[in-house]
């Protein structure tokens, strides 16, 4: 073979594989400022968001839209948000979008920015859909509870009027009630009100919840 050694050809390795380019919170806030899709922030990473079913945006709008008329009525001072506000969990390095939260007092930020990041959730609302159920029950719950200023958790369901909320009383966390049915009102202890379902679910079509998706409680 004159001389020529035969060199076999270098097969791909995990080490060649780029490595995923990582974000900090400042250019996370930049780049949301002007993007067409909303992202959380994990830890560096950029996590798009879904979007959800119709019944599940009727009900976070109409959510929104209730809690911002009872927070008027309501003695404490309240301030209400929606889905567009990113909450800060330190702990974790994370910015996560709820469906709703209310703050009561002054809303504080983490950092000058016109996005921001929100430090001091007193109440914290999720929509359960079948994909997102056990995440927002179990992980996303736990996160959240690392926050010294969040007291109240509100978990709606998109597939029966149904409303569970959580409250922390002397350091420990706690299930407040179980709201069912259209003619239920559910108690916000937080902020000393009560939310109609029927407001909650008003003109949303909704079926029978599957019994498959219903979490057992522990």
């Amino acid at each position: 073979m004159n001389g020529v050694t035969a060199v076999s050809p270098k097969l791909p390795t995990k080490k060649d594989k780029p490595k995923e380019r990582l974000y900090t919170i400042e250019e996370y806030l930049a780049m949301e400022e002007n993007s067409l899709v909303n992202h959380e922030f994990d830890n560096g990473k950029l996590i798009p968001m879904a979007g959800g079913t119709p019944p599940h945006s009727e009900i976070k709008a109409s959510i929104v839209m209730v809690l911002g008329i009872l927070a008027r009525q309501s003695k404490k001072s309240c301030r209400v948000f929606n889905s567009d506000i990113r909450i800060h969990i330190p702990t974790f390095n994370k910015g996560v979008m709820p469906d709703a939260v209310v703050v009561v007092g002054k809303a504080n930020f983490s950092i000058e920015h016109p996005v921001g990041l929100l430090l001091n959730p007193t109440l914290i609302v999720e929509v359960l859909s079948d994909g997102s159920e056990s995440y927002d029950r179990g992980e996303k719950f736990a996160r959240y509870r690392t926050l010294p200023s969040f007291e109240e958790y509100v978990l709606v369901s998109q597939n029966a009027p149904r409303v569970e909320t959580f409250v922390k009383q002397n350091g420990r966390w706690f299930i407040n009630e179980t709201a069912e049915g259209l003619d239920a009102k559910v108690e916000l202890v937080t902020l000393g009100i009560k939310m109609p379902l029927k407001e909650i679910y008003w003109n949303v079509s909704i079926g029978e919840e599957k019994p498959g998706k219903r979490t057992k409680k522990k």
